[in-house]
């Protein structure tokens, strides 16, 4: 989960067995500490002496929601805790120190003391880059120079309804604020584009934001980039507020993504009339699939500390793509001349099988290290050259599992420029 500015909150939590009364902050139970929550999602509390201060009580697997009141957010939940660190000391027969303890995710603004995860009817969602993939804005300019006049109109776009197979109802919406008062130097409209869950049946959490994790996963192979949740908010029936909500999400980068719209394979409005279907089928897939999504991202999300670490996690990713989807067990060479045969024209044409023998051969010399192999072995521009290839094929099929067929691959692939460059790469192999 992206978070921009890291969150520092102090206050005082207590677990839930104890009074939880908020104005009571000189209750002996309640500890002191500093929230901070950064990028990434990462959850830290820091208390000022332990919440288990009885010897006969501390239990090492004791905690698993920790309750609070912190400033600016008032109510808080931290959910699936962990002590990572203590400092004790026996005084007057109790612990006695610090305390540092991780959680998986904050809910603010609402206290949940039970040991049920608490359940909603919708979750909403953000995702870096959403507005630009979208593409939809209300506000309407109509700037008359000759006048020295500017006329700025808004109206909110509709929202846009599709049905998933899992019984959940997804919404593309919209959220706007109008200009801030006093507006004597500056009047400014802003516009934000939202995922949206709805469930009839009030669900878990994870069961949220595991879709909401995929349909990240989906836009990161349409853009080329790895692009994070950077907003979750939950309600149920029951609920009047919104929770916000801060945890660990996955696909996750650590730099912020820069979009080109000329490397996206395709924005919201090109394919509206099939997004249901595309995302459905995704969904479907995505499960048996994940080990392979998983290793691919890890070459988009830029820490792997080498190329041939690089180029050994895409091989990797293609060879799990190809197994989980086909159920063939087969050589590295089988499987890339079956994955590249549909996209002939886009994986080097009549320079394919040179394609797939340095793949093999470079592969098999970075696994082995067999010193017979090491001339054949791909390096330098060679090699970021089999990358980028293999990146491309990978994202060919993404396109293909999601339901488009040959001749429609063949118009995104014209179309998206920087794609289109990278497929058509090569048509002879580089020079080292």
């Amino acid at each position: 989960m992206r978070i921009k500015e890291e969150i520092k909150r102090t206050g005082f939590f207590w677990l839930p067995s104890v009074n939880d009364n908020p104005s009571d902050d000189s209750c002996d139970n309640h500890v002191f500490g500093t929230l901070t929550i950064s990028d990434g999602g990462n959850i830290k509390l820091e208390l000022s002496q332990p919440l288990v201060t009885d010897i006969q009580e501390f239990k090492l697997d004791g905690l698993n929601q920790i309750l609070g009141h912190v400033e600016k957010d008032g109510p808080i939940t931290l959910d699936k805790c962990r002590s990572i660190r203590n400092k004790r000391g026996i005084v007057h027969n109790a612990w006695m120190g610090s305390e540092i303890i991780t959680a998986d995710r904050v809910f603010t603004g609402i206290r949940y003391d039970g040991d049920a995860s608490p359940c909603f009817n919708a979750v909403s969602f953000s995702v870096e880059s959403i507005d630009e993939w979208v593409g939809i804005s209300g506000i309407e300019v109509d700037n008359r120079f000759e006048d020295s006049a500017s006329t700025i109109l808004y109206n909110r776009p509709g929202d846009i309804s599709f049905n998933l197979k899992n019984d959940m109802q997804l919404l593309i919406t919209f959220a706007w604020k109008p200009p801030e008062f006093p507006m004597i130097k500056r009047a400014e409209v802003s516009q934000k584009t939202y995922f949206k869950l709805i469930s009839k049946e009030a669900r878990e959490l994870d069961e949220f934001t595991a879709i909401a994790s995929k349909i990240t996963a989906f836009l990161c192979f349409v853009m080329n980039k790895i692009v994070c949740l950077d907003e979750i908010s939950a309600t149920n029936d029951d609920l009047r507020q919104s929770i916000k909500i801060y945890c660990r999400t996955w696909p996750y980068a650590k730099d912020e993504p820069v979009i080109n719209e000329l490397d996206m394979l395709f924005g919201f409005e090109e394919k509206q009339n099939r997004i249901e279907s595309l995302i459905n089928k995704w969904l479907e897939n995505y499960e048996q699939i994940t080990p392979a999504f998983d290793l691919y991202f890890l070459t988009k999300a830029g820490t792997l500390p080498s190329l041939n670490l690089h180029f050994l996690t895409l091989v990797q990713a293609l060879e799990a793509f190809h197994q989980r989807t086909s159920g063939e067990d087969m050589s590295l060479r089988h499987r890339l001349e079956k994955m590249t045969q549909p996209f002939n024209n886009f994986m080097c044409g009549e320079n394919r099988p040179g394609l797939i023998k340095n793949i093999k051969d470079t592969r098999n010399y970075l696994t082995h290290h067999d010193s017979k192999l090491e001339s054949k072995a791909a390096k330098g521009k060679v090699l970021e050259f089999l990358c980028i290839k293999m990146n491309a094929l990978f994202r060919l099929q993404f396109l293909k599992l999601i339901g488009f067929d040959e001749q429609e691959i063949n118009a995104i692939v014209d179309k998206c420029s920087y794609f289109k460059g990278e497929c058509n790469l090569g048509r002879s192999l580089p020079d080292e």
